[in-house]
């Protein structure tokens, strides 16, 4: 009987001890996941008890408020679909997205609390979540929302200095003042309004010439030397077509990327070789996590592996001029061209640029961080000089602006299938003192000199609206 009664204890304790795995389980290794579920009250009571902290651009416009209305506390965001899917939303009723979510444990006072903060968290009393000051700023983020209304696509504007985002716009979006009221038709099946398109993967076309360029100088290609562009030429039995058919003539590498040459980009490279080629994508940032706080997809190179170590001569030379199974997003392509303007250096991005408590006193400041260095200095100024001369007397004349020199390159990518080519353009100004440097992306537009050209300008002219 002893012995059963010892089973039985044991039995018991065991029970006890999984029990006790699982409570940690949940409380502690999955704590972030049970607080952001919807269905977890205790994320009701915390919300009701925390007033959440404001979101702000870096002048101060509110982007974000908790405000007290007929007793009950509410989210509002005075721009409506302005900084949408970017913002995201926090409601009782679908829980957390976006920076709304990603900063959350500001927002509610939770990450690196005061002791204030603390004792009232303990004694379970209202408190004050923390401000959060973004990068963004209101002017440049409404150019880029109004350039891209009634469109598909992206547009992001970094300062290549810093790192800093300034704008980070994407359409469709959506009011989330009205997002509970409006959920079914904002989550219908096949609805895009909750994707946010600055921070999905696009095949680039032609503005991957950025990228390409660096595999030319690292190859030993002779970018001065002319080259008798026809209009289309043959590589290992695939044609590769330049948008102007007819040719461009003889051209050097700036002529080339002025005029966006398919086939001498194509045959350049296969000319450097596939090493040179996979090294520049690798070195832009192709198959690495870009440090962000929101989720962003790795750029690659192709569908098996970001940046493999072959490539066949027909996917090397389609991958020099932003087609194959290259795909990026408009976010990379934004401090990819940031790098170029940045002598080379490209940044770490970052969106929160300080946290203030509820006395605004500064809990946490950013501070700018190189990330990659993909160009020496010579070759930043290789790029940018042919990326002035895109402006100047190629396919980017549609940026140029008076008493500022812009530089900037098109892009038509052909995403697959019978449609229209999405329509790419990435610019930094000025060309000789960067201040922005933008990417903008319009889903079908056509040409990127014609479709997304105007709202990088937009975007453009209001950062530097003092110098014009």
């Amino acid at each position: 009987m002893l012995k059963g009664l010892r089973r039985i204890a044991l039995g018991m304790v065991l029970c006890f001890f999984v029990l006790s795995l699982g409570l940690v389980y949940w409380q502690v290794v999955q704590n972030n996941v049970m607080l952001k579920n919807p269905a977890n009250p205790r994320l009701a009571l915390m919300e009701r008890r925390i007033k959440r902290g404001g979101i702000f651009d870096r002048n101060g416009v509110v982007l974000a408020e908790s405000k007290v209305e007929s007793g009950k506390s509410v989210r509002v965001y005075p721009n409506g679909g302005v900084y949408e899917p970017l913002l995201g939303y926090a409601t009782l009723q679908h829980g957390q997205a976006g920076l709304e979510d990603a900063l959350s444990g500001w927002l509610l006072g939770m990450k690196n609390p005061t002791l204030s903060q603390e004792l009232k968290q303990f004694f379970q009393v209202p408190r004050q979540g923390d401000d959060v000051v973004l990068t963004l700023d209101a002017k440049i983020q409404q150019a880029a929302y109004d350039g891209l209304q009634g469109k598909k696509g992206a547009a992001v504007a970094v300062d290549p200095r810093t790192g800093q985002i300034l704008a980070l716009a994407s359409q469709p979006s959506f009011d989330p003042n009205s997002l509970d009221k409006n959920w079914k038709e904002i989550s219908r099946p096949g609805s895009t309004d909750l994707l946010n398109n600055a921070l999905s993967l696009f095949t680039p076309g032609s503005v991957m010439k950025l990228v390409t360029s660096k595999a030319l100088f690292s190859g030993g290609i002779d970018t001065s030397k002319l080259f008798d562009d026809k209009g289309t030429t043959v590589i290992n039995g695939q044609v590769i077509p330049d948008e102007n058919t007819s040719g461009n003539g003889w051209i050097n590498y700036n002529l080339a990327l002025a005029y966006s040459s398919n086939v001498y980009f194509a045959t350049q490279t296969v000319k450097a070789g596939q090493d040179n080629f996979l090294a520049a994508a690798k070195a832009y940032g192709f198959g690495q996590t870009i440090p962000f706080p929101l989720p962003v997809p790795d750029s690659q190179i192709t569908n098996k592996a970001a940046v493999p170590t072959h490539l066949s001569i027909n996917q090397l030379a389609a991958s020099a001029f932003g087609q194959g199974q290259v795909l990026v997003t408009p976010l990379h392509m934004a401090l990819i061209t940031a790098a170029v303007a940045d002598h080379g250096v490209m940044m770490r991005p970052y969106l929160v640029d300080r946290v203030l408590d509820s006395r605004q006193n500064v809990l946490y400041k950013a501070q700018p961080k190189p990330w990659l260095t993909p160009l020496s200095p010579a070759d930043a100024g290789k790029i940018t000089t042919a990326m002035v001369t895109t402006v100047n007397q190629g396919t980017a004349a549609a940026v140029a602006l008076p008493n500022v020199q812009v530089a900037a390159k098109t892009g038509s990518a052909q995403p697959g299938g019978n449609v229209t080519t999405n329509a790419w353009f990435v610019a930094f100004a000025p060309a000789d003192n960067p201040q922005i440097a933008v990417a903008v992306l319009v889903e079908h537009g056509g040409a990127g000199g014609v479709a997304s050209a105007p709202i990088a300008k937009a975007m453009i002219k209001v950062a530097l609206a003092e110098n014009l």
